[in-house]
């Protein structure tokens, strides 16, 4: 994440909103590549832990252009920022640049390898394929 600023902020429902800084002045903030921050509770046999998810605000896989950087506009007005600069913990950097890698990169990405799978069946000729890759 070089000479990439992250930023939060509480949008006007109260969710975590986290981004790249793009530019901002004392009306607006403007950040490429928003996630929203969902945090939800595990159970496992320690316990309940928390699991923090980030979801894109808007999916690339609906853009003609997977990688092109998309800046969204919050006014000031409606949201709640931070009294200073937040520094985030390195994993929470590296899964928000996992989000945003180069999408060619992504799918040339060797696949792991796994069991061998069983016969395919028979598939339901009524599936409507959303998107074709």
């Amino acid at each position: 994440m070089e000479n990439k600023k992250l930023v939060t902020f509480l949008d006007s429902v109260g969710r975590t909103i986290i981004g790249e800084l793009a530019k901002e002045d004392t009306e607006v903030i403007e950040i490429f590549n928003p996630v929203v921050v969902h945090v939800v509770p595990v159970q496992d046999g320690q316990g309940t832990r928390m699991s923090l998810q980030l979801f894109p605000l808007f999916f690339r896989e609906f853009l003609g252009d997977k990688d092109e950087r998309i800046a969204w506009r919050y006014s000031k007005k409606n949201i709640a920022q931070p009294t200073k600069e937040v520094t985030f913990d390195f994993k929470l950097q590296s899964q928000y640049a996992q989000l945003f890698t180069n999408y060619a990169q992504m799918q040339q990405a060797p696949k792991p390898q796994s069991r061998p799978q069983a016969p395919a069946q028979k598939q339901d000729d009524n599936i409507i394929k959303l998107f074709d890759n």
